[in-house]
Formats: C-alpha cells, structure tokens, sequence
C-alpha cells in the first residue's frame, strides 16, 4: 500500500497549501482552514477550502480512464464588505492561472508532517459561483461578511 494520499484528497491539499502560501505573500492575518467546523475556531477573516461533488467523464470511447474534474468550494468569512470583496477577487485571480499539484504523503519518520511531491498542475475548468451570503443582520460575526467561490478544477 503507498504512502501516498489519492487523487481527491492530494488536489484539495495542493489548493490549502497554494492559498495559504499566497495569502501569506500578500496578506497578514487570513486564516486558511480545511473543515467547516474549523472556520468559526478562528479569528476573522477565515477562508474555507473543501472539495465537493465530483464529476468523472470518460476520457474516451472504450477507455476506462476518467477525467475526473472535482468542485471546491471555497468559504469567506470577513470582517467587512469590503473585505469580503478584495478576498474574493484576489482568490479568483490565484485559481484562474492553476497551481502546483502535488501529491502528498505521510511521514514515515513523523506521522503527523506530509510529505510533499510536485506532480502534475491544477486548473480551474468553470468557474460556478462567486457570490455574497446573506444571513441577515442578527447573526453571529463569522457570518456577517460571507461570501462562497465555486469552481471545478482538473488535475493535468
């Protein structure tokens, strides 16, 4: 059995470590989290990554490979509009270039540290949604300012 983690699981860690590398770079304070439960642990702003529905299309009459093409789903939590507004258009602007894939493994020496291989790129196939949430007014902090981008992505 290989250290190795698969395909799903390998792409929704590249886009953490891409986002959290990035933010990084040009911000300070972005908290990048993988669990939705996490977001609300942390002090704003929050952004959210986690992997949705998956879709697989054959990528050829007779074969059994797939293309398989996965949905992120990405989470703002903000502590204003505006905030909201310039996390959102700089997340778009990241994805819509691709990033690194890498595949990811666990330590042998330390369980808890992955290992990181760059293997292949990730591209965003369509972008879905990139929208505000509304919760209304009375609700708490993390969902005042809340925004979702929705792409599907493919390993190449």
């Amino acid at each position: 059995m290989s250290n190795y983690f698969r395909l799903y699981r390998n792409i929704e860690l590249s886009v953490i470590y891409y986002l959290e590398t990035e933010f990084a770079n040009n911000w300070s304070g972005v908290n990048v989290v993988k669990s939705f439960s996490k977001a609300y642990e942390k002090s704003l702003p929050v952004v959210c990554i986690r992997l949705g529905d998956i879709s697989s299309f054959r990528k050829e009459i007779g074969s059994n490979s797939l293309r398989e093409q996965p949905m992120l789903i990405i989470d703002i939590f903000a502590n204003s509009d505006g905030q909201r507004l310039d996390l959102a258009a700089f997340i778009v602007d990241k994805l819509k270039s691709g990033f690194t894939y890498y595949e990811h493994a666990k330590d042998p020496s330390n369980p808890k540290q992955l290992t990181r291989t760059a293997n292949g790129k990730v591209r965003v196939v369509n972008f879905i949604s990139n929208r505000r949430l509304d919760f209304g007014e009375n609700v708490d902090k993390h969902d005042k300012y809340r925004h979702i981008v929705v792409v599907t992505l493919e390993k190449l």
